[in-house]
Parts: structure tokens; C-alpha cells; sequence
């Protein structure tokens, strides 16, 4: 059996084609009769709903979990009141024995828990019989993911032949990098709209809020290359890797099978630099906050740069005009630190 890394699919890193469609297959089929307290019945339910939503991430990740459990569990039933401490520990156990990452396992993990509470809050399980108050879910510490000030010089300087395949994947990690570690699935689907005054604004597909980011030099000259080259200026993606108008699902298999080919390619030139670390597109965002903090800036600072939720923050836009201005002065530290001698570290 194929097995998918559901972390891979949260933070950007590579998973097959194959092991995707593989994986997403149901196991059986379900009948048409209504059994509301039959945990898989309830989690093909929900996947329908993410699905019907375009909610293709969230489904992909649900299907992954309870395709797998189902085939644990090895029937074609199981009840929410019959899934115990025992059983859920049997489970992690078992993943673990296969060589699955403890990583992976605790997403697996919570996504079970995820489908368990709302069917608690929908009235279709008890909570009287919850597993997770005394199963907990276990993480390890994720390694650094972030490469230093000379490791992405070197990645720039490289010599590589224009528009060969290292040199455009290159081109996207860089570009990633120069707009703050911009997540892959909305960096290939930005299109000619996106770009507005000098700033890409676009609603960041993972947590829906609305981003502006300028649009430095490094990142100016990429990008008018791609767009020089645009067929069609006002449908297609400014990046060429993925086609515009897919179906949600399809549409994020494209952007799987982009980030996987994107990782090999960047493992490749890690390799001819000489860099030790199994470089990945996630590098991008972690080593751009690595280098802001140590340039000096705050954490809060970089965590409304990256756009996490801190403080007071609840309307869901990414910046006001004037912390837009704070975080544009502090993106052109960080990529002055990286190409120029001026505030390198």
C-alpha cells in the first residue's frame, strides 16, 4: 500500500502524483442508506461537503486520514462509541511500525479528532465516550528549515542554462523568498488581476485572509519575464506551471505534483552548491523569518510579515496601509542581507 505523508501536504513538501490518486480512492464503496453513527460513513460526509465547497486541501487531507484508518481497522463499519484509548493507540502504534513519521501520524491523529467533534457538536456521537481525554496526541520537534545568508547567495549565483528546469524551479524559490516565503499554492495561481500598484494582493488559499505584499526589484524582474511571455493576460497564471481554470480538486492535485517537482529540482541544486539540507520549498518562508530576526527585527514584526494571528488582529486583512509600509522596509532588509553586501550578516 501506498502511503501519503499528510504533512507533506500541509507544509509543501513532496508527495507523487500517483500516491495522491492512490490514496484518495476509497477503499469501498459506501452504501446509500444513512448510518450517521458509522465514523467512516460521517468522514465521506464531510469529505462530500469539502469537496461540493471547493474546500480541495481539507478534503484531500480527511480522505487520506480515514481511508487509512478504515484499512486499520480492516471493516467496513465502526461506530464512534466503539473507537477507545485502545484503539486509537493500536492505530499510531501501527502507522509508526510502518516507518509513518510521528509527524504525519499526530495529522492523521487530528484529523480524526476533528471528524469526532463535529460529529459530537452535530449530536451524532456522545461525548460521554470521547477517546481524545485520554488519548493525546504526540509531535515531534520539526528540524530547522532555513538556510543561511551564504547558502542563498550561492543558490543565486548559480550558473544555470535560461529556461532549463533548474532555472525556472529556481526562479519560483527565489521568488517565494523575495515575497515572503509566499506559499506555493498561491504563488503559481497569481494572475495578471493580482498585480496592482507595484504589490501582488491576493487571499492566501490556506487561511482566506487578504495579503499585499510589494513587489520588490529581484522579485520585479522574475515576474516581468513570466508575464512577457503571457498567451492570455487576463485569465492565465502569471507562472506557467499550472493551468488556469481547473476544477478545485484538480487544480490542487497540479499544485501538488508542481510543489513535488519543484522540491526535487531544489534538493539538485542544494546538492550543487554544496549544501548539506534536504532543501524544500518551505526553506523560502523560514529562512527569510530566520534572517529578519536576526537582522534584529521583532517577533511580532515578522509574524504580521509572515501574516500570523497575534494580538487583537480579527478582521482578516493582512496589513493597514501603514504597517504595509513597516513590513515593506523590512522585506527589503531581508533580500538586501541575501544579494548585497549592504546588512549582510
Amino acid at each position: 500500500e501506498k502511503v501519503i505523508l499528510l504533512s507533506e501536504l500541509d507544509d509543501d513538501r513532496s508527495v507523487s502524483l500517483d500516491a495522491l490518486v492512490n490514496v484518495l480512492k476509497p477503499k469501498s464503496s459506501i452504501k446509500d442508506t444513512p448510518h450517521p453513527t458509522c465514523f467512516f460513513e460521517y468522514g465521506y460526509s464531510l469529505i462530500a461537503k469539502l469537496e461540493a465547497t471547493g474546500k480541495a486541501g481539507n478534503s484531500i487531507v480527511y480522505s487520506c486520514a480515514v481511508n487509512k484508518f478504515k484499512s486499520h481497522i480492516k471493516k467496513p463499519r465502526l461506530e464512534f462509541k466503539d473507537i477507545t484509548y485502545k484503539v486509537l493507540s493500536e492505530f499510531s502504534d501501527a502507522m509508526l511500525v510502518e516507518g509513518i513519521k510521528i509527524n504525519t501520524v499526530s495529522v492523521y491523529m487530528r484529523t480524526i479528532r476533528a471528524i469526532y467533534n463535529k460529529a459530537i457538536k452535530e449530536g451524532i456521537a456522545d461525548y460521554a465516550a470521547y477517546p481524545f481525554n485520554s488519548y493525546k496526541i504526540k509531535n515531534e520537534k520539526t528540524l530547522s528549515r532555513t538556510l543561511t545568508v551564504k547558502e542563498l547567495k550561492s543558490i543565486v549565483d548559480l550558473t544555470l542554462d535560461v529556461n532549463s528546469a533548474s532555472w525556472h524551479w529556481r526562479n519560483v524559490f527565489m521568488l517565494s523568498f523575495y515575497m515572503i516565503g509566499m506559499n506555493l499554492a498561491d504563488l503559481l495561481t497569481i494572475n495578471e488581476s493580482a498585480i496592482v500598484d507595484g504589490r501582488v494582493v491576493f487571499r492566501r488559499k490556506k487561511t482566506g485572509k487578504i495579503y499585499s505584499i510589494k513587489i520588490q526589484k529581484p522579485a520585479q524582474d522574475i515576474l516581468y519575464y513570466y508575464r512577457a511571455g503571457m498567451v492570455d493576460k487576463k485569465d492565465d497564471y502569471v507562472l506557467p506551471m499550472i493551468k488556469s481554470g481547473l476544477k478545485p480538486m484538480e487544480q490542487r492535485k497540479a499544485i501538488l505534483q508542481s510543489v513535488h517537482t519543484c522540491n526535487n529540482y531544489l534538493k539538485k541544486l542544494a546538492q550543487q552548491c554544496n549544501i548539506g539540507k534536504p532543501v524544500s520549498t518551505y526553506y523560502a518562508r523560514y529562512s527569510w523569518a530566520n534572517i529578519a530576526r536576526r537582522i534584529g527585527y521583532s517577533k511580532d514584526i515578522i509574524a504580521e510579515a509572515l501574516g500570523h494571528e497575534y494580538g487583537n488582529r480579527v478582521t482578516g486583512i493582512y496589513l493597514d496601509s501603514y504597517d504595509t509600509e513597516i513590513i515593506d522596509d523590512v522585506n527589503t532588509k531581508v533580500i538586501e542581507a541575501v544579494l548585497t553586501k549592504k546588512g549582510a550578516l
